[in-house]
């Protein structure tokens, strides 16, 4: 055909001919890294983001969890100006039935499913947990879910919180 023609010269004067004819983009994947990546198997990077509804779910999100339903540390008005970083804020968040049941839940199901990503050759996992203005609950249960994972799993784990300093703004403005 034609294509085949153009690309002869290409082709013969490539160092590597990879036939894809029989690889969907997992199987595409794999077999690139396995021919470039001198270093071993490719780590998985994980990036669990805290962020506030109110501002709008990551665009780079993989997995999103809401835990709006959780005891609101912002209707305490002495925990109002801090966030999940805090040691206050976090203990009022994490002391409560339902949030200890659902972290035990939610725990599993991110330990389960994390070996199955990197099965598929995921590089990197975006998983955001976002409550309402992203300063109490999300922070809380990210950082936690950051120091939980990082004792299980040998690969690289950080927490971001996108909106917690958008908040602390607001409220020093008050």
């Amino acid at each position: 055909t034609a294509e085949r023609d153009l690309l002869k010269e290409v082709k013969a004067a490539a160092e590597i001919v990879l036939d894809t004819t029989d690889l969907n983009v997992h199987g595409l994947a794999k077999e690139i890294i396995e021919i470039f990546n001198e270093d071993g198997p490719v780590q998985l990077r994980l990036n669990v983001m805290s962020f506030g509804f109110k501002h709008g779910i990551p665009i780079d999100a993989d997995l999103v969890f809401d835990v709006r339903f959780l005891p609101n540390p912002h209707y305490v008005d002495a925990l109002r100006p801090y966030t999940g970083l805090d040691k206050p804020v976090a203990d009022y968040v994490m002391k409560w039935k339902e949030t200890k049941t659902f972290y035990a839940k939610f725990y599993d199901l991110i330990k389960y499913m994390l070996p199955q990503f990197m099965k598929e050759g995921k590089s990197q996992l975006v998983i955001a947990i976002g409550c309402t203005g992203g300063q109490h609950r999300s922070v809380t249960l990210a950082e936690k879910l950051v120091r939980d994972l990082s004792d299980d799993f040998d690969f690289t784990i950080r927490a971001v919180h996108r909106d917690a300093p958008v908040e602390g703004m607001e409220n020093e403005e008050d």
